[in-house]
Formats: C-alpha cells, sequence, structure tokens
C-alpha cells in the first residue's frame, strides 16, 4: 500500500490498524441504563410537517426527540410502484449542511433499490431549531461549540451530544414502526400492501458516523433474536479514542473540549471520564452486524488514526466488515481522494441494496477497497 505521509509520523499500515482504549468509563453502565430507559419512555412518531421551520424550509417530516426537540428530516421514497423493503436513517457531519432538499439526488439510486431514505438534521441544526410550541430552539449549531453544550455542567441531562444520540436512534425508531405499519397515518402513500418486518439501516459521516455507531450499539440487543440496525455504513466517524486524540491532536472537536478542561483543571478527571461516555470506540463492542467504512490516511480534522479506531472496535465477523481506503478526509479539491469517493458512492449504493446479501455486494468490490488498486 502506498504510503501518506501523516501529521502523526504514523505510515497507512499503522494508522488503519490503530486501535483504542475499550475500557468504558467508571459510571458507563449506570450512564447509559438510565438514558435508555428515558428513551424507551418516549413514543416519537414521524409526520408530515406541518409548520415550517424557516431554518430549512426543506424538510418535509419531523418527529418530537428528547426535551420535546422537533427533528427536521426529509422523506425521500421510492418512485411510485417500486416496493419499499428497507429503509434507511443518515446523519450529517459537524459543519452546517446543506438545506435538506440535496438529499434527494445523493440518495435517489438508493431509493431506486427499494428503500426509503429519512435524512436527519440533529437538534440545534437547520430545520430542527423550533421545540413542540413552534418557538424558536435556543441551541444554534453555527456555533463551534455546539458539541461542548452543557458538556462541563455538574448534570449528565444537560449536554447535547446524549440528546443528539437520542435524535438518531428516535429516527430509527419512527421508521422501524412506519415500515411495521405502525403510527404511519402520515407514510400512507409509500407504505403500501401488509406491514412487513423491517431491515434498518443506518449511515453516518464524521460527527454522524461516531453517532451512528455509538447508536447502533444502544439498540443492539433491545428486540430478541436479531438487531434493530441490520446494516452500518460510516464515512470517517468521528467521536472516537478520545484518551490519545486529547493527547495528541488540536483540530476540530479536540481543541473545542481541550478548552473545556483546561477551565475546570480540578475537574479535569471527571469530564474526561464523561467525554469517553461518548466514545465510540468503546460502545463499538456491541456492534455486530453488516459494516462498510470509508477511512482515510490523513485527515486534518477527525484525526485518521481515530477514525480507524471506531472501524477496528466494532465486533463484526470479520467477513462482515468493509474498510474503503480514501487519501485524505474532511477535504475538497483534492484529486486523487475526489476520485476514489466517487468510487465510493457506487460501493455504497450497493452496499444499501435490500435484494443482495453485503457479502455479495461487497464481493464485486474488493479489488477497489484498497487505494493502491487501478482506478476505473
Amino acid at each position: 500500500m502506498n504510503e501518506l505521509p501523516s501529521d502523526f509520523g504514523m505510515g497507512a499500515v499503522e494508522t488503519y490498524a490503530h486501535v483504542g482504549d475499550p475500557t468504558p468509563a467508571p459510571d458507563h453502565s449506570v450512564f447509559w441504563n438510565a438514558w435508555f430507559e428515558r428513551l424507551a419512555q418516549e413514543s416519537p412518531v414521524l409526520n408530515a410537517r406541518s409548520a415550517e421551520d424557516p431554518t430549512d424550509p426543506s424538510a418535509t417530516h419531523e418527529f418530537v426527540s428528547t426535551h420535546g426537540v422537533r427533528i427536521g428530516c426529509r422523506l425521500i421514497t421510492p418512485a411510485k410502484g417500486v416496493p419499499v423493503r428497507a429503509s434507511l436513517v443518515t446523519v450529517h457531519g459537524y459543519s452546517v449542511p446543506d438545506q435538506l432538499q440535496h438529499e434527494d439526488r445523493k440518495w435517489s439510486e438508493v431509493c431506486n433499490r427499494g428503500v426509503a431514505v429519512l435524512a436527519i438534521r440533529l437538534r440545534g441544526y437547520p430545520g430542527s431549531r423550533t421545540n413542540t410550541q413552534g418557538g424558536t430552539f435556543d441551541l444554534d449549531a453555527s456555533d463551534p461549540s455546539w458539541i461542548t453544550t452543557g458538556f462541563a455542567d455538574y448534570q449528565h441531562k444537560d449536554w447535547v451530544l446524549p440528546d443528539a444520540l437520542a435524535d438518531v436512534c428516535n429516527a430509527v425508531r419512527v421508521m422501524r414502526n412506519a415500515l411495521l405499519g405502525r403510527d404511519a397515518r402520515d407514510l400512507e402513500p409509500w407504505l403500501e400492501g401488509e406491514p412487513r418486518h423491517p431491515d434498518i439501516y443506518l449511515h453516518g459521516r464524521s460527527l454522524g458516523g461516531g453517532l451512528a455507531t455509538i447508536a447502533a450499539s444502544q439498540l443492539s440487543g433491545r428486540m430478541l433474536g436479531r438487531p434493530i440496525v441490520d446494516r452500518l455504513a460510516l464515512e470517517v466517524p468521528s467521536l472516537g479514542a478520545w484518551h490519545w486524540r486529547l493527547a495528541h491532536s488540536d483540530a476540530g472537536l479536540s481543541a473545542q473540549f481541550k478548552a473545556i478542561l483546561d477551565q475546570h483543571p480540578d475537574r479535569r478527571e471527571e469530564l474526561i471520564h464523561r467525554l469517553r461516555l461518548m466514545d465510540a470506540v468503546v460502545h463499538g463492542r456491541k456492534v455486530r452486524g453488516p459494516t462498510l467504512a470509508m477511512l482515510a490516511q490523513r485527515d486534518e480534522v477527525a484525526p485518521a488514526p481515530t477514525a480507524a479506531a471506531v472501524f477496528n472496535a466494532i465486533d463484526s465477523d470479520p467477513g462482515y466488515k468493509w474498510r474503503y481506503c480514501v487519501p485524505c478526509g474532511h477535504v475538497e479539491g483534492d484529486v486523487a481522494t475526489n476520485r476514489r469517493m466517487v468510487i465510493f458512492k457506487d460501493v455504497l449504493q450497493d452496499f444499501f441494496d435490500p435484494d443482495t446479501h453485503p457479502t455479495d455486494s461487497m464481493g464485486k468490490w474488493e479489488d477497489q477497497m484498497s487505494i493502491s488498486c487501478p482506478e476505473s
């Protein structure tokens, strides 16, 4: 494999092989049991959006998530006559994304294969900035410190990141219920025929990739006999290997949390334990379904070794894990990376084909997964 210099002095092989500390924080079980108990008490329903959120008027649907926040989303469905055989929830990265209407083109081919796609916007992002009473929600993701909101408060419940995770889990729940024919009064045009046992897919990029990993973990084992998330796809996932990241990186989210730690030196250990509650490496051990990840040799925003650590922590059988390599992550304009990302779009479409088992769909791409392969 070609070597690409890294900011951390690590070659490609060492970067892709990196593993994080899987040790849970001291109160991991207590925190997550209480978190899931609260989640289970909520009964979110996917409804057509009736009152527009002016921050993104292209949201077509919404559901009410934790603390009464209305999560805006866009439902993209197969063409008329194409039956829905699975659903996909997709989660964006940390930067404020384009309006939801731009998701239509990105996922059109996946929809044509019989997948209903729900693109969501996490709380505080455009489209998800109102509460259930229609007032403006005072959390704005255009502020770079969005991710640390409430982090240093003395009560865990005030940190935005576990609530954003609830947004992802609730999105999975509403799509599963819709495909089962539950609470689907607004979805009748695309849910024709008898309710079926749905396949649920989950996709996330960067921040969304870290949240998708943790969501798949938290939803694992909640149904007897099978997982709730059947296929997981990650693109340069963040939120992983926090011990290593705090020690080696000042990029991206690392700087946000380091600033908080510096402001509270007497609580440093406590706050690091809190941060590790949202470490995708720790949660990855409970993820065992088919997983596809796009990983970079180098990344100026989310350190490449930490993204690899998230993927390496996932406990799927080796034959159910696929790693697609790109030279750089979180960049625009790099020709080699752009070429690889174009190919990855096709790989992703095949991975989410409900008519094909993942091992069969990924088999055709085996010689394309590594950067050193011939370009096509």
